[in-house]
């Protein structure tokens, strides 16, 4: 029987150890030595550790077992980290991980998700020559800079999401250089950068990102000073811009518009500590903002209510109008979505008219409301439309076609409604 099943391809035989439990796998590994590669690729190609515990079980195989450490491709530490005062680990811990990330040399992910500021001493002597992913939560410093230099095929890059409010987020001169003695962040490969604002200063001019996600929590920082470093580098290759910050974050949609107005793609995430529906004053310089944009495609704005006690929800009526002023400014947009709307997205589908997103529950009721009113001409034109009244460069054309598929089967739908009640009606008048 066993003669059989090794007569199967050996990507055959992988898939079906991928699908067992970890003590088949276990077991199968004893079998022969086919089935012990095969297993120990599928116990120890990604490695996920979650406790102090696992973690040095782990390391300790994978220092002692050199086919288990060539087999690892991605490699993440994540558990919560008390301070030292509470929890305090000997060096020999730190020495262990370390012994076990130098075995690992074919390694292209490695997330050490840990809040712990002494996991920066396990980069001194380690080299990933294959490393493409890495993600931690230290703050950059020159140590932490070294290391990832050395790394030149990381395409993304995530650091600490809370930047060290003790230290001046920029350290310049009077002619505006950096003073703080870091190098920069020679990443030539490097595509996605996610972690706080402190840690935009560094990128250097080498890195072309495609998308960034920045996070405050000093609110009183100066945006135009983060989007002109940005724009030094990655103004004709950055699309996605995502910013997390307290307040309503005005200042960072007029940066974002100055600096970097060739973006496809923003997100705004407003954190409230006292949630409210944004002004009409706050609708109107959104507007007058959005005109400076050239190719902006996708517009997310959102609130986060911090304590959570909030329950607003917007008026989708009065969404429409703004989505259709804003629209008329930028006529590049092709979906927006408000604040407080419940996640409900709006998508142009001609030149002038905009629907929610019908498999959105408020967006399918408020279609079948309006269409069934006749409150807005012309839409029943929008029905044989296609994509290609879009721009040609969008990256979304698939999404809004499908709104428009889904919109057309709502109108079909409800005419099939209109006419099974127009029967009855009449079934019901001859008798």
């Amino acid at each position: 029987m066993t003669s059989s099943i090794v007569r199967l391809p050996s990507e055959i035989l992988e898939e079906i150890v991928n699908f067992s439990s970890v003590s088949s796998q276990l077991s199968v590994a004893r079998v022969s030595r086919l089935f012990y590669t095969l297993s120990l690729r599928a116990l120890y190609h990604e490695i996920f550790l979650s406790s102090p515990t696992a973690v040095v079980a782990c390391c300790r195989t994978l220092v002692s077992n050199c086919d288990a450490a060539f087999t690892a491709r991605s490699f993440q530490i994540t558990y919560t980290y008390y301070p030292p005062s509470s929890n305090t680990f000997l060096s020999a811990y730190y020495s262990l991980i370390e012994k076990a990330l130098l075995s690992l040399r074919e390694l292209h992910t490695l997330k050490l998700l840990v809040h712990d500021p002494y996991f920066i001493t396990l980069f001194t002597r380690c080299g990933f020559p294959e490393l493409r992913h890495f993600e931690c939560f230290l703050k950059p410093s020159s140590q932490l800079i070294q290391f990832l230099n050395g790394h030149p095929k990381v395409n993304y890059l995530q650091l600490s999401p809370h930047e060290d409010t003790r230290q001046p987020l920029f350290v310049q001169d009077e002619e505006g250089n950096r003073v703080d003695g870091l190098p920069f962040l020679e990443l030539p490969g490097l595509q996605y950068y996610v972690g706080n604002v402190q840690g935009i200063p560094y990128l250097g001019p080498s890195s072309r990102l495609r998308a960034a996600i920045i996070n405050w929590n000093a609110v009183d920082t100066d945006p135009d000073l983060t989007f002109q470093t940005l724009q030094r580098s990655s103004r004709q290759s950055l699309t996605l811009l995502s910013c997390v910050r307290r307040g309503w974050n005005l200042d960072i949609i007029q940066a974002v518009s100055v600096w970097l107005p060739d973006v496809l793609s923003l997100h705004v995430s407003n954190i409230m500590l006292v949630d409210a529906f944004p002004t009409e004053e706050y609708l109107q310089k959104v507007q007058g903002y959005l005109s400076r944009f050239t190719r902006l495609e996708r517009l997310h704005i959102k609130c986060i209510d911090y304590w959570e006690m909030g329950n607003l929800t917007s008026s989708i009526d009065k969404d429409f109008a703004t989505v259709a002023t804003w629209g008329s400014v930028c006529s590049s947009l092709t979906e927006i979505s408000l604040p407080h709307s419940n996640g409900l997205s709006w998508f142009r589908i001609s030149d002038t008219v905009w629907i929610p997103d019908p498999s959105h529950a408020i967006g399918k009721k408020w279609l079948q409301d309006t269409v069934a009113s006749k409150r807005l001409h012309g839409w029943e034109k929008t029905e044989g439309s296609t994509a290609e009244t879009l721009p040609d460069h969008t990256a979304f054309v698939n999404a809004i076609t499908i709104a428009r598929r889904r919109f057309s089967g709502l109108l079909h739908e409800m005419e099939n409604e209109n006419a099974g009640s127009t029967i009855s009606t009449s079934a019901a008048s001859d008798i």
